[in-house]
């Protein structure tokens, strides 16, 4: 969000600003229309239309002294109100990435893939630089429109979006994407890429049932949790039946 420098004129006793929200631009003008109309009245454009107006009557204090710096702050205090009542309402209506996430995955619960899809749309115009909503509308764009190589590359691009946006977060996110990215790679009947994705998110999150189910679902066989012995080695039996049981 970005705000303009405000300006005023003791001559035209004018006061605009111009204010960027969610990449829209609004301009606010807040107008003294004189003593023999002693009002303040203040118009938010948005692509030349009006789409909201407040007045202030200073009838009352006309005749006071200091009028013209009263007048100001008046008109200073309307156009800041009238600017928080529109980013009230623009983020009222703003749903977190959070409450997309959690529509998505009850969508895809009951494999309502096409459903997901259109809400991942309005997700990502909500939350563009978002690493997971990126990632979940690759993986959704290759399993439901069969654009594999694009829907693998827009879960390749989530990995770039949190390095660049969430640095210092990246471990809480990249199990996910890893996710996936092993999601778009069986959509695309890649099989062997799709068990390296799942099982590079699961080094990073050992618990992720999501991964386990998917790779489950591959009929792979996971890594020896002690790669120096045998997979046939009792101890690697053992401590594999553990893991995949505690999903550790």
């Amino acid at each position: 969000m970005k705000n303009s420098l405000k300006s005023y004129s003791d001559l035209n006793k004018t006061l605009s600003t111009k204010i960027t929200l969610e990449g829209e631009t609004y301009n606010t003008e807040t107008e003294d229309l004189g003593i023999q109309n002693p009002t303040i009245i203040t118009h938010i454009y948005h692509k030349g239309k009006i789409i909201s107006s407040n007045k202030t009557s200073y009838r009352d204090i006309l005749n006071e002294p200091d009028r013209d710096m009263r007048l100001k702050e008046i008109m200073q205090r309307q156009q800041h109100l009238a600017i928080e009542a529109l980013k009230k309402e623009k983020f009222a209506q703003k749903m977190t990435y959070k409450d997309y996430l959690k529509e998505i995955k009850a969508l895809l619960k009951t494999n309502s893939k096409e459903k997901a899809l259109e809400v991942l749309n309005e997700a990502v115009i909500d939350h563009p630089y978002n690493p997971i909503i990126v990632s979940y509308l690759g993986f959704l764009e290759a399993a439901v429109n069969k654009h594999y190589t694009k829907g693998i590359n827009i879960c390749k691009e989530s990995f770039k979006i949190l390095k660049e946006y969430l640095p210092l977060g990246a471990g809480f996110f990249l199990a996910v994407l890893y996710l996936n990215l092993g999601r778009a790679y069986l959509a695309a009947h890649k099989k062997k890429e799709a068990y390296d994705a799942f099982q590079k998110g699961l080094d990073i999150d050992r618990k992720n049932e999501d991964i386990l189910y998917e790779i489950k679902k591959l009929g792979i066989r996971r890594k020896p949790t002690l790669p120096f012995l045998k997979r046939s080695n009792p101890l690697n039996k053992s401590i594999g039946k553990l893991t995949y049981k505690q999903g550790d």
